[in-house]
């Protein structure tokens, strides 16, 4: 009986013994995988809306030589593309108000150049929280007269300059210069030259 007893806990033993030496495996848990991060978008690349407000001057050559200025103010939206080394480009649509108004003195008739819309390309390089652009391209303007001294719509081409400076997450205030020169405007056939300065306030996408 006694040895029974004794064979029975000598396996016992060796056989905890086996157990505790090989373990049962853990069961494999699932793997997650992580999305790669995505890199922040650069400030200055995507769309904006955004307003300006400035000084208008006006050379008028129609019959006669005539200067005249005024309060100029509108819209602006466009689009910046990232174009690599801190260098964006991309479309630009503004569209102003204005209330330049000329009087022939020989006549006494007179004609305003109340709106003017533009189309042009911006080519700017990021530089620290600002951006240094030009911009080229096309405005058409709505002129108001009386007889032949000018009365309809004139095209010319643009060119200009402008500084932004970024102030928040989203937002962007700044300086544009513009030279503008319309030819052959209205029934008088005379030639617009227009100078433009905006102050800017844009918000960023």
């Amino acid at each position: 009986m006694i040895r029974t007893v004794t064979i029975a806990l000598l396996s016992t033993t060796a056989a905890g013994a086996a157990l505790a030496g090989n373990p049962a495996p853990a069961p494999e848990q699932p793997v997650v995988y992580q999305p790669a991060a995505q890199p922040a978008r650069p400030f200055w690349e995507g769309g904006y809306v955004g307003g300006q407000l400035g000084y208008a001057y006006g050379e008028f050559d129609l019959n006669g030589s005539f200067d005249s200025d005024s309060v100029i103010g509108g819209l602006n939206a466009g689009y910046l593309f990232d174009l690599g080394n801190d260098w964006y480009a991309g479309p630009e649509f503004q569209y102003d108000w204005a209330d330049v108004t000329v009087t022939d003195p020989n006549t006494g008739n007179s004609a305003s150049f109340d709106e003017m819309a533009r189309l042009k390309a911006i080519v700017g390089k990021a530089v620290g929280n600002g951006m240094v652009y030009g911009s080229v391209g096309y405005a058409y303007s709505d002129f108001d007269g009386v007889g032949t001294f000018f009365d309809g719509g004139g095209d010319s081409y643009l060119v200009g300059l402008g500084y932004d400076h970024r102030v928040s997450e989203n937002w962007t205030v700044g300086a544009e210069y513009m030279h503008h020169s319309f030819g052959g405007v209205g029934a008088g056939g005379g030639d617009v030259d227009v100078n433009t300065v905006h102050i800017k306030a844009t918000h960023r996408f």
